[in-house]
């Protein structure tokens, strides 16, 4: 007889790492008048979705998951996303959705959430964004259908949703870049950044026409440059960190998922049968890896917000400023440390 233990911190490392990462609704705080609008929503999301009315459904039910986040609405957002066609939208609400389950007790829905997310998975297109060495100018921003691409996230496939995706690229001083592309689902596509042409000193400088008669007005002086080396350094930090804890995400709902096949073979607190005990073994290593990554990613993109916040200026001064981060990993704990001049 072999004593079973349970990764108790499973479902808390998941939660943190979706919260800090994914969801926009986990920080909202409903007052009485929007939990009563937030359940109108909800009824006539509901309504339009039986009518077959989907994309006028999704945002009934996205209005009210702002207003009065909860469990039920989120499933039924991500099934309306799902019927939509918004596929990689629906798979991540559906991963949350896992998460909040598991907290709260309610197996069917998890089932639920981890039945469509499996089925979802396989159709996910992903589009890769390869910017080279040469392409990484100060201050450059990737920006995909608006929303901006972190660093960390540069060369690794994304899951997106089906459809026309508008990759932008920008950075001061440089001409913007922007084309548009068409991705299907089942499809991974990959699209390199080109360097950007600079901006030529007329469009930087503000005079006077020339030829009118009138005196020139002296140029302004040029703005301080925004993008400092602390806060480019502060960007890539943080676009790391949040990496990190996406990818511990993945290694906390892969635990979760072990721990419940687990349970399969085992109840109570022993278990002798061996596949039971592997399955729970898998569990606690996969939660060790989500709670190593998902605390060094919140870490390091700390660092990296300090440093935005507070690198307005690369003029040398008395101090110089600088960070040193440390991790240390083995397989039963982790700890890591900061230690900064600013």
């Amino acid at each position: 007889m072999r004593i079973w233990l349970r990764p108790r911190s499973v479902a808390i490392a998941v939660a943190w790492g979706l919260t800090m990462s994914a969801s926009p609704f986990a920080l909202a705080q409903p007052t009485p008048e929007g939990k009563a609008i937030a359940e109108t929503l909800f009824r006539d999301g509901r309504a339009l979705m039986d009518e077959g009315r989907y994309p006028e459904a999704c945002r009934k039910l996205e209005e009210s998951q702002r207003l009065d986040p909860a469990l039920g609405t989120l499933l039924n957002m991500a099934v309306c996303h799902e019927k939509e066609g918004k596929i990689a939208t629906a798979w991540a609400e559906f991963n949350e959705a896992m998460v909040l389950a598991r907290r709260e007790g309610r197996q069917d829905r998890f089932d639920l959430a981890q039945q469509h997310m499996t089925s979802l998975e396989p159709d996910l297109p992903k589009l890769v964004l390869n910017v080279p060495p040469q392409s990484r100018i100060p201050g450059l921003e990737i920006l995909r259908n608006g929303t901006p691409i972190g660093v960390g996230a540069w060369g690794t496939p994304l899951p997106i949703d089906p459809g026309e995706v508008i990759i932008e690229a920008r950075a001061p001083k440089y001409k913007p870049w922007t084309t548009t592309l068409q991705i299907e689902i089942r499809e991974q596509k990959s699209e390199d950044i080109p360097l950007l042409e600079s901006m030529p000193e007329d469009e930087l400088t503000t005079g006077a026409s020339a030829g009118t008669g009138s005196s020139r007005r002296s140029p302004p002086p040029p703005p301080e440059d925004f993008w400092t080396a602390n806060r480019i350094a502060g960007v890539t930090l943080a676009g790391v960190g949040i990496a990190a804890m996406g990818i511990g995400s993945v290694f906390g709902v892969t635990a979760l998922n072990n721990q419940s096949d687990s349970e399969a073979y085992c109840s109570g607190k022993t278990c002798s049968d061996q596949r039971g005990i592997d399955l729970n073994k898998d569990a606690m290593r996969n939660a060790n890896i989500a709670n190593i990554t998902i605390g060094a990613g919140a870490l390091v993109g700390a660092v990296g917000a300090l440093l935005f916040f507070s690198g307005g200026s690369d003029a040398p001064t008395e101090m110089q400023s600088g960070v040193d981060i440390s991790f240390t990993m083995m397989p039963s704990q982790a700890s890591a440390g900061v230690r900064g001049t600013w």
